[in-house]
């Protein structure tokens, strides 16, 4: 097979379809099935693939296993596209859509609406654009950079539904995005939400902090996400660095995760003689056991389109330290979550002394029932079905 080739990657359990009364087919389509945009599906689709058949087209990453392994589980079929080269994702949507049976788009992203846009002009299927992230500059460099701004407004503009995964980000959107209040298209926020039922209760996670080579009497702070500089693991660095120096109680942080910027922020660890309070560990599909070692969670994003590790965090009842960027905020307003201004270091270090002199266990414990109501994501996945259906029904 060559690099550009496509792989199919079909559910082999028996899918009983006819049992039961379909209410559409959705085509999903993801250019960077990684992070919030896996999590999303892995959460969402296992309650709408009740309801609608579910094909995924998704380029190939590094997390292609865990990938295949979430379709598997929410019984919905998968195409990984090879990516690089000259085939766009474009093609793997196209073909898709020449099948004739796809009822919805939901593409993930900006990227991977602009793939759909132009595959989807032929055929006209209801587009759900799906808005995980702010509009970051990349998306416009280079001496073509005003012809791709406007590119890329025409088709989020041309979209049937732009569907906000929080108000802050719809808000963002809005305001950079010329035209798009007054545009035809359906504007909607539904909040993302997490799968309460997965959080079964924790060990002491004694056996993987003695892995790790943590004391029981040190605190383990733990920072779990993509190494990228959306998610300020800088500012925990220089957090830590604070700490350090005012001679803090004892304590370690388990950065889990990988991305762009892993080898960069280690370089910074040892630079900066932080050797001995940080531990590195690679993306883990399954989060219990760091959940069950860790005493709180660090999140010191610079923007979120929603936090779903903070919604994770709060339902596991872990302390969580969290900025007040966009989108964060949003998650974790009317929680016990400890706020500090988001890029600031040094409140993020005043934040991290606090737990260490008083952990708030029990305030955090005793918050997950509400946690476990407020994010549950049957509600995100009805209010989707019900989008969907809506389209069906006006005839877009």
């Amino acid at each position: 097979m060559s690099r550009n080739a496509k792989k199919q990657v079909n559910d082999k359990r028996p899918r009983l379809v006819a049992a039961r009364s379909l209410k559409g087919s959705l085509l999903a389509v993801a250019q960077w099935p990684l992070g919030g945009i896996r999590t999303y599906m892995r959460y969402v689709y296992k309650h709408l693939s009740a309801d609608f058949r579910i094909t995924i087209v998704a380029t190939s990453t590094s997390e292609d296993a865990a990938l295949i392994e979430d379709a598997r589980e929410v019984g919905a079929d998968l195409v990984i596209h090879g990516g690089g080269g000259r085939t766009p994702l474009a093609a793997a949507v196209f073909k898709e859509l020449l099948k004739g049976k796809h009822d919805f788009i939901q593409s993930h992203g900006f990227i991977s609406a602009a793939h759909c846009y132009g595959a989807n002009l032929a055929f006209r299927v209801p587009h759900v654009l799906t808005v995980h992230g702010i509009l970051e500059e990349k998306y416009f460099k280079g001496r073509l950079a005003g012809l791709k701004k406007s590119a890329l407004s025409r088709v989020i503009r041309g979209s049937d539904v732009v569907y906000g995964v929080s108000a802050d980000i719809l808000a963002h959107l809005e305001e950079l995005v010329p035209g798009l209040e007054g545009a035809g298209c359906r504007k909607v926020v539904i909040h993302n939400g997490i799968e309460a039922g997965m959080f079964r209760p924790l060990d002491d996670g004694g056996d993987f902090r003695r892995s790790l080579g943590v004391d029981s009497g040190q605190f383990l702070f733990g920072f779990l996400g993509r190494f990228m500089q959306q998610k300020g693991f800088n500012y925990l660095i220089d957090a830590a660095c604070e700490l350090k120096r005012g001679k803090a109680a004892d304590f370690k942080v388990l950065a889990v995760g990988s991305g762009d910027y892993h080898d960069w922020y280690r370089r910074q660890v040892t630079e900066k003689g932080l050797d001995d309070r940080f531990i590195f560990i690679p993306f883990q599909r399954d989060l219990s056991a760091v959940y069950s070692a860790i005493d709180a969670v660090v999140m010191p994003s610079v923007w979120e389109a929603s936090g779903l590790l903070a919604m994770e965090s709060l339902c596991h009842g872990k302390p969580l330290i969290a900025s007040d960027c966009i989108g964060l905020r949003e998650t974790v307003r009317g929680t016990p979550a400890l706020v500090f201004e988001s890029g600031n270091a040094k409140a993020l270090s005043e934040r991290m002394r606090s737990l260490l002199e008083r952990p708030m266990k029990d305030t955090f414990r005793d918050f997950r029932p509400r946690a476990r109501e407020m994010y549950d994501v049957r509600k995100t996945a009805q209010s989707l079905g019900e989008l969907l259906q809506g389209l069906s029904k006006s005839g877009k």
